[in-house]
């Protein structure tokens, strides 16, 4: 799959590891998966990226489409919210005028107070994408379509502070914000390699660094950062490195950056265009869009710091492209005893969603690794087949105090739609649903 095709569709529709343990695959328990919300392509929206869940079990996201139509291609995209019955409630209609953005393609954060905060990938003042806040309104509404309040709190596109950001934001306890762009910065790469920035309650941004690419840096990062206990940040970028196939990198708080590791593009994998997550030690883990076996299909792996200072990569899962998954673009959660939980764009059932264009074969999966005496076990919980329960989970699975998960597929769902963004090659694929799994 190309990246680039990728974050046009979602967002302006983006040393070889030694393998120390025995990889399988097992059979699931029985999952089961359902649509809690089919999108139609219509004022409702279509193309979510993902979720996020609040503590009542209500999840929030945005689409990519739908919504105005002042936008080329389907609409401008929304942002929503679906409650814990299948509702979707309105929260904003992105129209791309005057300084509110368009095609948004990153999920929301959800602060302590309710407040919501997003990015759009296109738009703003610059027209190269927003960030915005979206609050509820002061007193109850009327209208089951009652719009949030939003603010937009920085455009990007001035000189050097980032162009085009396309995944989820964090939050540090001060309150700022933290993120990447996938364009932008300094001007080695063409249009810009992009940047790590910062920017407070007052919408001041701070570029935190513009990565310059190939061979001593990395470039064009489409992923969030992860925040440690002491203030350091790391990512990953989808290129540049060593062999121009992407790094995980650090940024101190002290103000440098080291880069932890880069990807060769063989059986260490290559392009990683996920965030990253860490375990109780300290240890990373994230997934690459290729490299691996002979399909190209992608990796799990896991970074481990030595004592001298580096990190020790290794290959946890090699994709097949077939019923295991393949080609996985989000990054992974981490549950309490160390499992593993991700998507997959591709693999699983055969010959399905080939009129979603990107060549590969099969709607994509929701998967779990699990390590036990033998080494790491990979379970498909649940291979998309493209109809009511969607195809190409774009983005990570959230998990709530029960152990269900949630998320979201961009094409499936109702097949029926007109909206053109829900038809990449011509034939309608469906708008895409939010979905819940439970074991």
């Amino acid at each position: 799959m190309n990246a680039r095709v990728n974050a046009k569709i979602v967002c302006a529709l983006m040393m070889v590891a030694s393998i120390s343990s025995v990889n399988a695959q097992e059979r699931s328990p029985s999952w089961q998966l359902t649509p809690l919300y089919t999108f139609l392509g219509q004022a409702d929206g279509a193309l979510p990226n993902e979720v996020s869940l609040d503590p009542a079990g209500n999840l929030y996201g945005t689409a990519g489409y739908g919504g105005s139509s002042n936008c080329a291609g389907g609409g401008c995209g929304v942002a929503f919210k679906i409650d814990t019955r299948g509702h979707e409630t309105l929260l904003h209609t992105f129209t791309g005028t005057g300084s509110d953005g368009y095609y948004p393609g990153a999920g929301l954060l959800c602060d302590s107070s309710g407040v919501l905060y997003g990015t759009t990938y296109e738009g703003g003042a610059n027209s190269n994408g927003v960030l915005f806040k979206l609050t509820p309104q002061p007193r109850a509404c009327a209208s089951v379509l009652c719009p949030w309040n939003e603010t937009i709190l920085h455009s990007f596109g001035a000189s050097g502070d980032g162009d085009n950001p396309a995944w989820a934001l964090i939050e540090d306890a001060h309150g700022n914000l933290y993120g990447t762009t996938t364009s932008g910065g300094v001007s080695n790469c063409s249009p810009g390699c992009g940047t790590v920035y910062k920017v407070d309650s007052q919408g001041h941004e701070t570029v935190l660094h513009d990565f310059i690419g190939a061979p001593t840096d990395g470039a064009y990062p489409f992923a969030p950062v992860l925040l440690d206990a002491q203030g350091n940040l790391y990512g990953t970028t989808s290129g540049g490195g060593a062999s121009n196939a992407g790094t995980v990198f650090q940024l101190t708080s002290a103000g440098s950056k080291n880069i932890l590791y880069n990807f060769t593009g063989g059986g260490d994998g290559g392009a990683p265009f996920a965030g990253l997550v860490a375990d109780q030690h300290g240890d990373l883990y994230g997934t690459t869009n290729n490299g691996g076996g002979s399909c190209n299909c992608g990796v799990v792996f896991e970074l481990i710091p030595n004592q001298n200072g580096n990190w020790t990569e290794s290959v946890l899962w090699t994709f097949t492209g077939g019923a295991d998954g393949g080609w996985p673009f989000s990054g992974m959660i981490i549950d309490s005893q160390g499992n593993l939980y991700g998507t997959t764009t591709g693999g699983g059932l055969a010959g399905g969603c080939s009129a979603v264009g990107f060549g590969e074969s099969g709607c994509g999966t929701v998967f779990k690794l699990s390590l036990n005496g033998s080494g790491w076990t990979e379970s498909v919980l649940w291979p998309f087949t493209g109809g009511s329960d969607g195809s190409y989970p774009y983005g990570p699975v959230v998990m709530d105090t029960q152990g269900n998960l949630y998320g979201a597929a961009i094409f499936g769902g109702d097949l029926n739609s007109t909206n053109p963004a829900c038809a990449p090659s011509g034939s309608p694929v469906g708008c895409g649903v939010v979905f819940k799994l439970t074991p």
